[in-house]
């Protein structure tokens, strides 16, 4: 008896099994995955601009992204404008697999918490999804123009996302990241923006966010500071005098902080290694007075990038290297004062440099004369 209903349960469990699976397999093909989602701010209402493949639920398997489509969905909100978009689609719509939301310029300077409220209150949105801003333009010609041009959106920018990975250890304008440094009120927020450039996507630096608004776009130069500081720089190129070209192939930066009498004190403790690249010049680099002098001369080009970002951060009163965190993890019972008027604070904080750097090594094919 006990082997007669093991049986018909294992019947109804491998057939409701099966009845599930070509549920779901129907569910898909009925869905329109978007891969790229713009998100606008024009003429009082929001405009969002859906990519999707067009043939990625009638043949999922076969490996073909198929051709870019397009839909759009407006509203007085991001939300209502989702689902102006779902109403006009012929087919179910989703952000689940979406891997990157674009902001326009415009949507930008409105406020990027009215833009991602709604996806962070959607349980099935990719927390690592990555958030970029649309220089001086909208997504939504961003889109349509490149998609005129013969780019396939989502394949370039999956193609900046791995030049972003080349350049830095980690990519921290994913939506979970960005939606946890908006809670951070004494701090600005970074986001990278983009252009386009014959034909392809460029990363050209960081859109800094002050009190949830987009306030100014950083050169590269600037940038890159930024990102030496945060300590997440994997490779960077150094040119000195257009005559030698020398590679970081390690960096390692910390932060320590001091007050004392009212005087806030920062400093920017950097090591680096770096390799030889390029040489232009025929005195001989590699004798031990040459490797010190060219070694002097990478310090004080590092030295005077990361100027650019605290310069920046002082003359302009906002505090895009996050000093009020790193206040209140190393000095709290003072920060608890300072927080109230930090925004004016900022501009007063005193930066000192320490760098200490090493040419490792240099790779050469025959034998060096």
């Amino acid at each position: 008896m006990k082997k007669i209903v093991i049986l018909v349960m294992s019947v109804l469990f491998w057939g409701l099994w099966g009845c599930s699976h070509d549920m779901n397999r129907r569910e898909i093909d009925e869905i329109n995955f978007i891969h790229v989602l713009g998100i606008d701010y024009s003429m009082g209402e929001y405009v969002l601009t859906a990519i999707y493949s067009s043939n990625q639920g009638a043949d999922a398997e076969s490996g073909q992204a198929g051709k870019e489509e397009i839909s759009q969905g407006r509203g007085q909100t991001p939300y209502e404008a989702l689902q102006s978009l779902k109403l006009k689609n012929k087919k179910s719509v989703s952000i689940a697999n979406t891997g990157y939301f674009l902001i326009g310029d415009k949507a930008a300077y409105n406020g990027i918490d009215v833009c991602l409220d709604f996806l962070s209150r959607d349980e099935t949105v990719k927390m690592e999804s990555l958030i970029f801003i649309i220089k001086d333009d909208n997504a939504e010609d961003f889109i349509k123009d490149s998609i005129e041009n013969g780019q396939t959106v989502h394949e370039d920018l999956e193609a900046v996302k791995q030049k972003q990975e080349e350049l830095i250890t980690r990519n921290d304008n994913t939506l979970v990241n960005i939606l946890n440094e908006m809670e951070v009120k004494t701090a600005s927020v970074l986001i990278p923006y983009l252009i386009t450039e014959e034909n392809a996507f460029l990363l050209k630096g960081y859109a800094v966010i002050d009190q949830l608004k987009l306030a100014d776009y950083l050169d590269m130069e600037t940038s890159s500071a930024i990102n030496f500081i945060k300590d997440i720089i994997r490779a960077f190129p150094i040119y000195i005098e257009n005559k030698v070209g020398l590679s970081i192939s390690y960096s390692k930066c910390k932060l320590k902080s001091t007050i004392k009498n009212n005087q806030i004190k920062v400093l920017i403790h950097l090591e680096f290694e770096t390799m030889v690249k390029e040489v232009n010049t025929n005195q001989m680099i590699f004798s031990g007075e040459s490797l010190r002098e060219l070694t002097d001369k990478q310090n004080e080009y590092i030295i005077e990038l990361l100027k650019k970002a605290t310069n920046y951060s002082i003359q302009h009163g906002r505090d895009i290297l996050q000093i009020g965190r790193l206040l209140e993890n190393q000095q709290n019972k003072r920060w608890k004062s300072l927080k109230e008027n930090w925004n004016e604070r900022i501009s007063e904080v005193q930066y000192d440099f320490e760098i200490k750097s090493k040419i490792t090594k240099s790779f050469i094919m025959g034998n060096e004369s």
